[in-house]
Parts: structure tokens; sequence; C-alpha cells
């Protein structure tokens, strides 16, 4: 009787040993969680330094002490990637890691993660809104006004994580938010991917002060509202903002993107209003500019519509001992590059009333034997390789450059158009396209070692179809101060009655006072 007793106790302990954790020196890393609403992947790493494991490793994925599914872990493979699908959302699960050792299969790592919710999120508070980045596929809406008056504001999605979600903002504001720093995506929502964002207003948002500019000494994409929109399905709509001021000096050497919305968009932007926005970029190396009243870059797959934009935009070339490199500066009223080329009319329905004031110092250093410096600048677009169509620019372009003379091996060359800086589609029309006179400048100050095209509509151009592009009203277009209005071809609109074909730009027009 003891006997059979006491292989009963043997038999017990041994099926409590199957299972449990083993104490060895083997280490399971878990690394790159992805969680989402009906699926968790990771990367995992075995390390066995002592050879003990003798058998299978597997991977459990468990829920409430049910094996939901199982995957067999190749050993020999430094990392390697855990996928579960179809999973429940908003459900808890355990993952286990089980190995043979010896004769028993013994769990040598577990962690524990939920999947995300579908169910909609309220958000009432500033804590609220920042604490988005434990759900990036959530279902979002904004029931008040936000002010993150004395809160410290890091963005929700950064470059690590985007935001796939919908954003609601119900026409509520977010207001008094202060970045203390410039991240690789900087603005409210940061980083954004497949997400929704709609019917939101900024309002009196902070990025540097002209006293005590942001510096970035790595590629940026900067915007008020984000920084990068990463994805062609992303949509972002109805969207005002205002009194929001923006200064930022960059000394990367790769790229910085700066718009009033998004840095970089590679979605769909569209009903948008911008008015009383300041934005100030200092450059004091030789990465790729681009800034834009809007956007800074425009995509092949992006489409931008409806926009409204009155800003000052302001970028001043300080540079540091540049030597034997190119430089190239995109700068636009609404968009500073745009090359929306996979879309048919991706730009449409323009306004653009933003003044730009551009001040090139290139700080060439001794001994430069070369460099390509080349400068695109334009009331709606810097440089644009599609057309545009339904849209008008109403403010004035300012644009200085100082001599260095180290720069004799340097080329330099300089496009500056009332609509576009240099306009780089053989085929396609802009149509309906109209610089508004109506005391608007553009004034241009360089020396005599720049390569200049400057018209009051495209700066330059490779076209080779007639666009249907003009100017309405005053005529102004002054070079080292000499006017050369009498140079310019462009065409001369007497009266703009039916010349709109969209109901939109119409209104947007009807509402500026154009003297005549």
């Amino acid at each position: 009787m003891k006997k059979i007793i006491g292989l009963i106790f043997g038999i017990f302990f041994l099926v409590l040993l199957v299972g449990c954790r083993a104490e060895s020196a083997v280490v399971v890393t878990f690394s790159d969680v992805e969680i989402g609403q009906t699926s968790i992947s990771l990367w995992i790493r075995v390390e066995d330094p002592d050879q003990e494991i003798t058998g299978a490793i597997v991977a459990k994925i468990i829920k409430e002490d049910e094996i939901i599914d199982v995957i067999n872990v190749v050993l020999e493979e430094e990392f390697f990637n855990l996928n579960f699908p179809y999973l429940e959302n908003g459900v808890t699960y355990d993952i286990e890691i089980h190995a043979t050792m010896g004769r028993d299969s013994v769990i040598i790592e577990s962690e524990t993660y939920t999947t995300l919710s579908t169910e909609t999120i309220h958000i009432t508070t500033p804590e609220e809104f920042l604490g988005m980045d434990s759900n990036r596929l959530g279902n979002y809406v904004l029931d008040n006004d936000l002010d993150f008056s004395n809160i410290e504001f890091t963005p929700p999605f950064s470059s690590s994580s985007s935001f796939s979600g919908t954003f609601d903002g119900q026409n509520h504001t977010i207001s008094n938010a202060t970045f203390d720093s410039i991240v690789t995506y900087t603005g409210i929502f940061g980083y954004v991917s497949s997400g929704l964002i709609k019917n939101l207003t900024l309002d009196n948002i902070q990025i540097g002060t002209e006293s005590a500019p942001l510096e970035k000494t790595t590629s940026a994409r900067v915007g008020f509202l984000a920084g990068y929109v990463s994805s062609s399905s992303a949509t972002i709509k109805n969207i005002t903002i205002t009194n929001s001021e923006m200064y930022f000096s960059t000394s990367s050497t790769i790229q910085t993107y700066v718009g009033a919305v998004v840095g970089e968009l590679r979605g769909n932007l569209s009903q948008v209003n911008i008015s009383d926005v300041n934005i100030s970029l200092r450059g004091v190396s030789y990465g790729n500019i681009k800034l834009g009243g809007a956007v800074g870059l425009l995509t092949d797959d992006a489409t931008l519509k409806e926009v409204n934009v009155d800003a000052q935009l302001t970028f001043y070339m300080m540079g540091n001992a540049i030597k034997n490199k190119d430089i190239l500066i995109n700068i636009g009223g609404v968009v500073g590059d745009n090359h929306a080329i996979g879309i048919s009319k991706s730009v449409e329905n323009i306004a653009s009333s933003s003044d730009i004031d551009v001040n090139l110092d290139f700080g060439t250093a001794a001994s430069t034997t070369s460099g390509n410096y080349a400068v695109y600048v334009g009331g709606i677009i810097g440089f644009s390789s599609t057309s545009i169509s339904n849209s008008f620019y109403n403010g004035s372009i300012s644009v200085s450059h100082e001599k260095n003379d180290n720069e004799t091996e340097v080329d330099k060359s300089f496009f500056v158009g009332g609509l576009i800086g240099y306009y780089g589609s053989l085929y396609k029309t802009n149509a309906q396209v109209v610089r508004l006179g109506n005391g608007n400048t553009i004034d241009i100050d360089v020396s005599d070692d720049v390569y200049l095209v400057a018209f009051q509509t495209l700066g330059g151009t490779n076209t080779t179809v007639d666009q249907l592009i003009g100017i309405y009203g005053d005529q102004y277009l002054m070079i080292n101060g000499v006017s050369e209005v009498a140079g310019d071809s462009s065409t001369l609109y007497t009266d703009l009655d039916d010349y709109f074909t969209q109901d939109w730009i119409q209104n947007e027009f009807d509402l500026v006072n154009i003297p005549g």
C-alpha cells in the first residue's frame, strides 16, 4: 500500500514539473512587440549557453487556459518572428515559450498581452489624449476642447509607433500645446500611418520661440498636426490651424521637411484652413529643405484639396563652412515639393495668401572646388512635378542672397515664380491658376554669380504644352531694384468672370478684395 501511495505521489510530482518554468541559464528575450485589434506579433531570441535544451521549442498562445495556437521555434535563428492572427479584440492572452530539457517540456519564458479594443474611446482630458499611444488603432472621439497650458506635451505617436486608428475632433479645439524639442516626427499626432483624423482645430501651438528656436541635428519631419503621414490610405480632413508659431533650426545633412499641417504627406489632405501662422526655419548645413505653408513634401499618391493658407514663411540659410556639397531648397506658400504624380488632379482648389521671405547665405568654406546650390521658391509650390488646377496666390515673395567669394566654383541656380518656382512636367497643363496683383510684390536681390530665372507665374519650366495660368491685377517683379515686368511673358487677365470651374475656389476668390 505504501509503495502504491509513493508511486502516485511521484507521478503527481512529475506532472507538476511538466509545464513549469525551468530554473536554468536559458534566456528568452521578447522584442518589437506589435499588438493589434486581432493580432499579436513579436520577435524572440533564445540563448542557451549551457546547451540545456535537448528537444523542440514551441510558442503557445493561451486564453483562459485554452491553447489557441502553437508555433514551432527554430533555435538556429538568432531572432524568430511569432505572429498570432485571428484573435479577439480586447482580450488578454498569455504567450508561453516551452522547451524540452532532458525528458521534460518546461516553460522557459512567458508574457501577457491584451489585444486592442474596437470600442469607441472618448477623450475628455489632455492626459487621455497623451495616453492614446496605448491603443494606436483605437477609435477616438474628442468630447470637449483640450487646453494643454502648463502640461508637458510629448507627441503620443513617435517613429516606433504610428497612429492607425480614427480620431474625430467633433469640431473641438486642442490649444496651448508647447513643444520643448524636435524629434524625428514632430506634431500633435507625431507619426500617422493609415489613420483618419477629422473635424479638429489647433490653436496656439508653439514649437520653439524666436529667442530660443528648437534645434535638430538629424533628419526631421515637422508639422503642427503631424510630422509624417506615411500611407496613401491615411485621410486628414476638416482641419483648422490658427495662432501658431514654429521656430526651428536644422543642421541635418540629410533632409528636413516642414509644413503647417504635415512635414511629409503620403495620404489625403482636404478641407484645411490655416491662418495667423508663422513658420521660421533656419538651415546651417547641406541637408535637403522642403518648406510649405501646408505641407513640406507631397509624395506620389498623395492628394491636396480645398486648402486655404494664410501664413508667414521665413527661411534663413546660414551655412556653416559648407564645402564641396550640393544643396537643394524647395519653398512654397502651400507645398515645398509637389511630387504627387500618381493621381490625376491630385492638387486642386488651393488658395494661398502666404508671404514668403527667403534669405540665403550658404557659408561656403574656403578652397571649395565644387557644389550645386538649387533654390526653388513659389507662391503656391516651390517645385512641382505635376499640374495643379483651380488655385490662386495672393501674397508677396522676397528672396535675397549674400555673395561669398568662396563660391567661384559653385553652380548656383535660383528659380522664383509667383505661382510655382519650377514646373517640371512635360505634358500636363496647369489650368485655372492665377496670381492676384492686389498690391502684392516679388522682390529679388541676388549677386551676379547666380543663375536666376524669375517670372510672375512659373519661375522655370521644361513643359512643352501651353499653360492656362496668368496674372490678374497689379504686375510687380523687381530684380536687384529694377522692374522686370516688361520682360515677363506671363498672361495678363483683365477679368476672371467664369474663370474658375469649381465652386470652392470661386467662393474663396470672392472673399478676396481685388481692386479694379
